[in-house]
């Protein structure tokens, strides 16, 4: 398989171009006057843009500055965003919802568990990893995955 250089390589580039991506369709959200940003959030653009930006060898698939974004950023993006939770609204809210949750979570991993043992053997020895992170992912989205991937050891 040939191996391309991305057009933009440096830890610096690559961090530009992912803020120039997440402030333009923050702005984009905000200054626009459809309703399209209510049905359809601006952080799915931010994921989804560098993926095609990788794709077309625009920026690398590997940079140092991602392991940077994962391992110092992203920890503190979260504790931001907790910093606005209205716990006790938040208590009166959950009623039902954590037992659903619960169900879910436990249908997600018994879900992983009946589908590698259905499949594994077609699988190389570590594929348990993948099915590890997924299941993160589903329970917990992204920073739950990245975690999970951590934690298991991932690539």
């Amino acid at each position: 398989m040939e191996t391309t250089e991305a057009l933009i390589s440096s830890p610096i580039g690559v961090l530009a171009v992912l803020c120039v991506v997440a402030a333009f369709f923050f702005l984009l959200a905000q200054v626009s006057k459809a309703k399209f940003f209510n049905y359809v959030p601006p952080l799915l653009f931010i994921y989804a843009t560098p993926v095609f930006l990788n794709n077309f060898d625009v920026i690398p698939s590997e940079s140092i500055i991602y392991t940077g974004l994962s391992k110092f950023a992203l920890p503190v993006f979260i504790v931001l965003m907790l910093i606005k939770v209205n716990v006790p609204a938040v208590i009166r809210v959950m009623g039902k919802g954590v037992l659903v949750m619960l169900m879910g979570t436990a249908g997600v991993v018994v879900g992983g568990v009946v589908a590698y043992l259905a499949v594994h053997q077609w699988l190389s020895d570590d594929a348990w990893k993948g099915f590890g992170t997924l299941a993160g992912s589903w329970i917990g989205g992204t920073a739950n995955m990245l975690a999970t991937k951590e934690m298991l050891g991932a690539s």
